[in-house]
């Protein structure tokens, strides 16, 4: 067991840079305390010394068995790098001389004859010495900066301890506050001078975990190990169990630092038996042949987390929700269930948030056979378009994003919408200032490198009233994607193009008759038709020599309380594809089963678009 001493307060951290203060303290906290015997996969004693460039501190780290009850204490001690290191050895040789003490008359494990046997020895001076690579002691008038280095090896009364100077260390670990059976769950974990690809991680799991009155109380639970590895699906034999994640931080050449641990704060809970997404899986339950001339394509606005989790986002925008399905750490895995259910060979998301892409989205889907890609918005908003792509039948060859209104504004040859957009102020700002981005992925299939596919993925303006924004965006993107299309053109590469997103535009909306037909439409009965638009399209014969078709035959692919319409889609190019089917949407009774969407069985306020095309040869 280990048994943490507290040495040092936060409040001496505050001395010396954010950075520092960040890896010290997060690094303090890491470490729980814990029964499982892991502390390094050798077993063998170790003393980690962690220095960080810019800081004026240097943190040690290690654990010492007392010799009369095999009880491993954890010390740390953080100390100035410009003090002797005589005077550290000292407070070590201290806190261990309490320690023993202290661990002696809190033992009832030991009879007193015991300890009057032992009482002696443990009372006489610990002994504190470092050595050198040469096993020579090392001169204690050094100060901590230098002896640390040139130290390898730490003798306390003949207990040897390597000593690891900077080795690979857990700084952040999150531990999902739910945790779902059947479903995938991770942890988020972030680790310096290491990479979590060559780390070892383990889970656990137990009945009940015994209750301590202080952190120095033995620790008698009983941990049944489950899982080795990055992340874990608990099966329904594991409900009501709590959890826990052991991590071993390991460099790309294996060195190994201390472990780090966390224990989940609640039950792990049974995942909904009749989600409705089990129905459409029926449908996807193998990925096309590598060879095959089909493709399945998925297009899914997942509900970007900031958003879910924004203050009034519960009361006001999902009041039908209850905040617990809100949360990502609930949302997550089944969104993570859900995409890899579909097999599909390419993956469109939209509000898909930069830190979930980054540190759990992106790993799994590549445990999966996937490679992606993420556009996001802006460094202020931290959300974007996310396109995952198989790679036994894709290759990624090139990546042609931009943000449309920054494309409006740069591009010489869109001088003619330009001046179309500055007729009406209101719209020209909109379109400039707008964070809105098409996400373009060209993919080459494996074993054809004459076939190029354009992924295009993009999120429109959302504003209801905004439908002639969103025409003039779908526009400017047409002109991208021509732009692009010509380029691999010119390589004599046969291009095909599909594009997908939430457009915010429903199949009567003018933005959908542009993306439809290529023409921007004139007809003045249209609802959306009013001044501003008949400014912009006076004398204004635009036409696009794109032509895409799509399917969009469903109810709605988004359900709000007062809100629900079709408007996520899959485009195609129709002289490349011929369309095969639409895997059938849940039904309106299981959408409204709880009024709205989302709800603890479907994760977001959209529902995924799933359709599969034949390739034209």
């Amino acid at each position: 067991m280990f048994l943490l001493i507290r040495l040092f307060n936060i409040d001496l951290i505050r001395h010396y840079s954010s950075s520092s203060r960040e890896f010290f303290g997060t690094l303090k906290k890491s470490y729980r305390s814990t029964k499982l015997n892991l502390f390094m996969a050798s077993n063998n004693r170790t003393c980690f010394i962690f220095d960080k460039d810019d800081s004026t501190k240097i943190l040690i780290q290690m654990v010492y068995e007392i010799p009369s009850t095999k009880i491993r204490r954890q010390f740390n001690l953080l100390r100035s790098i410009d003090e002797p290191v005589s005077q550290t050895i000292h407070r070590l040789k201290s806190n261990i001389e309490r320690a023993i003490i202290k661990e002696n008359k809190l033992n009832k494990r030991i009879k007193k004859q015991e300890r009057n046997l032992t009482s002696d020895h443990e009372n006489q001076s610990t002994i504190v010495e470092l050595l050198d690579n040469n096993n020579k002691a090392i001169d204690e008038n050094q100060l901590n900066k230098q002896a640390w280095i040139n130290c390898r090896k730490l003798l306390i009364n003949q207990q040897s301890y390597n000593v690891e100077y900077n080795a690979p260390a857990v700084i952040k670990f999150r531990f999902p506050d739910i945790i779902l059976t059947n479903t995938i769950i991770t942890a988020i974990v972030e680790i310096d001078y290491g990479d979590c690809e060559y780390s070892l991680f383990d889970w656990y799991v137990t009945d009940d975990i015994k209750t301590k009155e202080n952190d120095d109380d033995y620790d008698d639970t009983q941990w049944i190990h489950v899982h080795r590895g990055r992340f874990c699906i608990f099966g329904d034999e594991h409900v009501n169990k709590f959890a826990r994640l052991a991590c071993l931080p390991r460099n790309n050449s294996l060195r190994e630092g201390m472990q780090a641990e966390y224990t989940s704060k609640t039950r792990i809970i049974p995942c909904p038996i009749d989600l409705p997404m089990n129905t459409r899986h029926q449908l996807t339950t193998e990925y096309f042949p590598i060879d095959s001339n089909y493709i399945r394509l998925v297009s899914y606005n997942i509900l970007a987390n900031g958003y879910a989790s924004s203050t009034g986002a519960q009361p006001i925008i999902y009041p039908y929700c209850p905040e617990d399905y809100l949360q990502h750490d609930y949302r997550k895995p089944l969104l993570l269930k859900e995409i890899l259910g579909y097999h599909a060979d390419i993956i469109s998301l939209q509000e898909c948030d930069t830190s979930f892409y980054e540190r759990e989205l992106s790993f799994i889907l590549k445990q999966h056979g996937y490679l992606g890609d993420l556009k996001i918005k802006s460094h202020s908003v931290r959300e974007g378009e996310a396109i995952f792509y198989r790679t036994d039948r894709f290759t990624a060859i090139g990546t042609h994003h931009i943000k449309i209104g920054e494309y409006l504004r740069d591009s010489e040859h869109l001088e003619y919408i330009r001046h179309r957009c500055s007729l009406v102020s209101e719209i020209n700002t909109n379109l400039l200032e707008r964070n809105t981005a098409l996400q373009i992925l060209a993919l080459q299939m494996q074993g054809e490198s004459n076939e190029i596919f354009l992924i295009c993925n993009t999120h429109l303006y959302f504003h209801p009233q905004a439908d002639i924004v969103r025409c003039l965006q779908v526009m400017i993107a047409f002109e991208r994607i021509k732009e692009i299309k010509q380029l691999y053109e010119q390589q004599n590469k046969n291009v095909s193009i599909i594009w997908s997103g939430d457009f915010n535009a429903n199949v009567t909306s003018l933005a959908f008759h542009l993306l439809f037909t290529g023409v921007l439409l004139t007809d003045i009965n249209h609802r959306s038709y009013n001044e501003d638009y008949a400014k912009i399209i006076k004398d204004f014969d635009y036409k696009s020599s794109i032509e895409l078709s799509t399917y969009s035959n469903y109810a709605y692919t988004n359900y709000m309380l007062n809100y629900h319409a079709v408007i996520d889609h899959i485009f195609y190019d129709s002289k490349k594809f011929n369309f095969q089917r639409a895997i059938p949407m849940p039904t309106d009774e299981e959408v409204t089963e709880f009024i709205a969407l989302p709800s603890c069985k479907i994760p977001s306020d959209h529902l995924a678009v799933v359709i599969e095309l034949e390739i034209i040869r």
